[in-house]
């Protein structure tokens, strides 16, 4: 049998954009052998409340019951299409906890989280995207809205405001197997820069530090039809708005539709 070679943790509310969400880690568990599993919390909040306890009691286990019912359907459904064995697990409890203890145990290299339009702050709850980005250690995969991609062919990897060179680490390096050359990267020009040398197998496309940069940037991912981004929050950093990734992923997120990799994420991203 293939040891998995990575784990990726999915963190799902069950909506449509966990689903497309934990499609896509299902597609790149296939590209660089990883195993999955997709993981749902409960939250008390989200059950009516009652007055008489016996009737809160009956409500949460119904709510409980029907949960874990759509879970393993979702699941059962993404395993007979992708021929991926998918692990599920469910609980009731607060959502960072229950999350961080989750994370804890399962120690997965990467973790995903799907992305709704305009709702990235309240995606999963309050600040739960920033909260996973400021306390997990390893690599995030935030889902595109509704790009899917896909396992059978070589993809187009772009890279923001970082090099090849600074993505060396072991999981780029099996992403690469798997990528159309050349690799497209999307750089924001500054005036305190020097000129860098021309990488092989690299098309830079440069564009000028502006109010508008991003929509820029984002036309051009769409445009090179890319299947995943790329991006270190370790990167050098830049002068005027865009001082590093680390102030700027919020935007990316929001208006940059395809699968964004945070490689390696260790640090505080700045998401408000």
């Amino acid at each position: 049998m293939n040891t998995p070679k990575y784990k990726l943790l999915v963190l799902t509310d069950l909506s449509e954009a966990c689903n497309t969400a934990l499609e896509n880690a299902v597609n790149l568990s296939k590209i660089i052998n990883g195993s999955v599993e997709v993981f749902h919390v409960l939250k008390p909040s989200d059950i009516a409340e009652y007055e008489n306890q016996l009737s809160a009691m009956r409500s949460i286990d119904e709510e409980r019951v029907n949960k874990k019912a759509k879970l393993k359907t979702l699941v059962r459904e993404i395993s007979k299409k992708t021929g991926v064995t998918i692990t599920a697990s469910s609980i009731l409890g607060n959502l960072k906890d229950e999350t961080m203890e989750r994370i804890e145990a399962v120690k997965p290299d990467i973790v995903v989280l799907g992305k709704r339009t305009q709702k990235l702050i309240n995606f999963l709850g309050d600040g739960f995207t920033k909260f996973i980005l400021d306390t997990f250690n390893g690599s995030v995969l935030i889902s595109g809205k509704d790009k899917i991609m896909s396992p059978s062919e070589a993809m187009s990897i772009g890279l923001f405001n970082t090099t090849p060179e600074e993505l060396s680490l072991e999981l780029t390096k099996d992403l690469r197997k798997h990528t159309k050359n050349p690799i497209k990267r999307f750089k924001v020009r500054t005036d305190a820069e020097k000129a860098e040398a021309i990488a092989e197998n690299v098309i830079t496309y440069e564009f000028e530090n502006g109010s508008n940069t991003m929509n820029n940037i984002a036309s051009y991912v769409a445009k090179n039809n890319i299947g995943l981004l790329c991006m270190n929050p370790h990167t050098k950093k830049s002068t005027g708005p865009f001082q590093g990734l680390r102030s700027n992923i919020k935007q990316a997120i929001q208006k940059i539709n395809v699968p964004i990799l945070i490689v390696n994420n260790q640090a505080s991203i700045q998401l408000q």
